[in-house]
């Protein structure tokens, strides 16, 4: 918080509005960043969409033609509740992206922190776009098991709502604060026992896990290749090494690029903040073996 603090003084001693960010932000082009996996499939690796325009994006992937194309989380903005609609109806980017997705190459998506209040009927909807989405499940596909790591602010307000009595479908507006101060704990950790069976599943395995920050949590597992995002690239980069990043703090360890070989990181598709991106384009990764 005080890291956050300190970055929105300096911004209104230098001047800078929400407004003029914002103005900023629109001009910062979407590069495409190549990475050589040995072993790895031919794939694009796409985090953090947010409901943002995905036309940028998408004329990349009819330009790359990728074999396959994983997507590890936080295609929603935010989430918060009006009434009994659907995030995806009042998002209207969401759902024409995961399709353009689907019709290009096979997609399969796992569920960020942004995900965190969609039930069974979003995640059906989801999947009538074509897309496998993967909520701490796997899927075999040509020889490669592709798993997908929820992230725990999901499987946390499951478990908080599974103990409430209420028979809304979502979270009422003026509750959403508490509701996130359940689900935003530190302490709190994905569900990982099924990643003992998955990793014994033959073939070559993938891993979509949206938080970077898991990585202590999955890097001795028998895991050839994880994708993550989340981090945003650190916001601002100096030296080449984010700033500051979601669950990792000032100076985090995993915020963009590809560490010990087979843990490769996106900086992502957007802004959420209206502090800019500095030195930090989003980002259409491919790999390539």
């Amino acid at each position: 918080m005080i890291s956050i603090a300190l970055l929105t003084i300096i911004f209104i001693l230098c001047g800078v509005t929400r407004d003029s960010c914002f103005l900023f932000l629109e001009v910062i082009p979407t590069i495409e960043t190549t990475y050589n996996i040995p072993g790895a499939p031919s794939l694009v690796l796409l985090s953090d969409l947010h409901n943002t325009d995905p036309a940028p994006v998408i004329s990349s992937l009819h330009s790359r033609h990728p074999d396959l194309i994983c997507i590890t989380g936080d295609v929603l903005y935010g989430i918060r509740p009006e009434g009994d609609r659907s995030p995806l109806e009042t998002q209207a980017n969401v759902l024409p992206f995961l399709s353009y997705c689907a019709a290009i190459a096979p997609t399969f998506m796992s569920l960020g922190n942004h995900e965190w209040m969609v039930d069974q009927k979003d995640l059906d909807l989801m999947g009538e776009t074509g897309v496998t989405v993967l909520d701490n499940s796997w899927i075999e596909w040509n020889g490669v098991v592709i798993g997908g790591l929820s992230s725990h602010h999901v499987t946390d307000y499951r478990r908080f709502k599974a103990a409430q009595t209420t028979e809304l479908r979502y979270p009422l507006p003026e509750n959403v604060a508490g509701i996130r101060g359940v689900i935003h704990a530190r302490d709190h950790k994905p569900e990982t026992n099924w990643l003992e069976e998955y990793c014994y599943t033959p073939g070559y395995h993938i891993l979509l896990s949206h938080h970077p920050e898991y990585w202590p949590l999955i890097r001795d597992k028998k895991i050839e290749l994880v994708l993550s995002g989340h981090a945003h690239g650190g916001q601002w980069r100096a030296f080449n090494h984010g700033v500051w990043a979601p669950g990792q703090g000032c100076w985090p360890k995993w915020t963009r690029g590809v560490y010990e070989g087979r843990f490769v990181v996106s900086a992502g598709l957007s802004n959420t903040t209206w502090i800019p991106r500095i030195c930090n384009p989003t980002e259409v990764v491919y790999l390539e073996p």
